[in-house]
């Protein structure tokens, strides 16, 4: 979340808010592709995602913010693809039930794109990642003031430990993140 505050603060012009932001749930998605087979992809939807935004305008670099998707509840449109998803051939979600993303670095790439770059936390592993950002809403909004990211990025799960089913499933998984927040009220 801290890598949304400051790309807002940093790509937009405008008043910002020092107060909370927040995800609105409704308008925020987690979508992973898994390759298999060399031809087919499936998309893993990522259900539950919250974040804690603490932002302060006149310093955006000393916004705090993480993000955590809760795994397993995810959604591939098959139960039994679920099922082996969150099995522990795969994210293990009973020994891991979330995975998390802490920003550390944001480097402003145009006035409405930059490079967001933090950890994330899968499977009890704790690797750097960087995604490509890009404002698709900031403005008023019908609930007021709203902020909107389109993020994408890439992991290579056999960086967390995970090589179940390579080469047939790939290792490396493309990762797209809408996010829309808001300031707390």
């Amino acid at each position: 979340m801290k890598w949304i505050l400051l790309v807002v603060s940093m790509l937009m012009p405008g008043p910002l808010l020092a107060d909370p932001w927040e995800l609105v749930p409704s308008e925020t998605s987690v979508v992973v592709e898994v390759g298999y087979l060399g031809s087919s992809t499936l998309k893993v939807n990522f259900n539950t995602i919250s974040g804690v935004i603490d932002f302060d305008e006149r310093n955006p670099q000393a916004t705090d913010a993480e993000i955590t998707v809760k795994a397993e509840d995810l959604e591939t449109g098959l139960g039994f693809l679920n099922t082996l998803v969150r099995s522990a051939d795969y994210l293990n979600v009973k020994a891991h039930d979330t995975i998390t993303f802490r920003l550390t670095e944001l480097v402003q790439t145009s006035k409405s794109t930059a490079d967001i770059s933090g950890d994330i936390t899968l499977l009890g592993v704790t690797r750097p990642i960087t995604f490509k950002a890009k404002v698709f809403r900031y403005g008023e909004g019908k609930n007021g003031f709203e902020a909107g990211f389109d993020l994408s990025g890439q992991v290579d799960r056999r960086d967390f430990g995970n090589e179940t089913g390579f080469p047939q499933v790939a290792a490396e998984l493309p990762i797209a993140i809408r996010l829309l927040m808001r300031p707390k009220s």
